[in-house]
């Protein structure tokens, strides 16, 4: 069995934009856990409850979701 060698990227976060809220431009985000229901026409047979982590602002509770424009 062959063993993949992993390789390592030296990534510098300095030369990285800072992405704000849209709402106040905070900076500052704490992960949340959102609830998507799937039915049971769309899943195999039953209704299948998924959590999401989106990210809320931690100054105006905005939240951002991966379902959003």
């Amino acid at each position: 069995m062959q063993q993949q060698q992993q390789q390592k990227i030296n990534l510098d976060l300095s030369n990285a934009d800072d992405v704000g809220c849209e709402e106040c431009e905070n900076l500052y985000f704490v992960p949340v856990v959102m609830i998507k229901r799937l039915s049971a026409l769309l899943s195999p047979g039953q209704e299948v409850k998924i959590p999401v982590q989106v990210l809320q602002c931690s100054s105006c509770n905005a939240v951002t979701t991966p379902f959003s424009e």
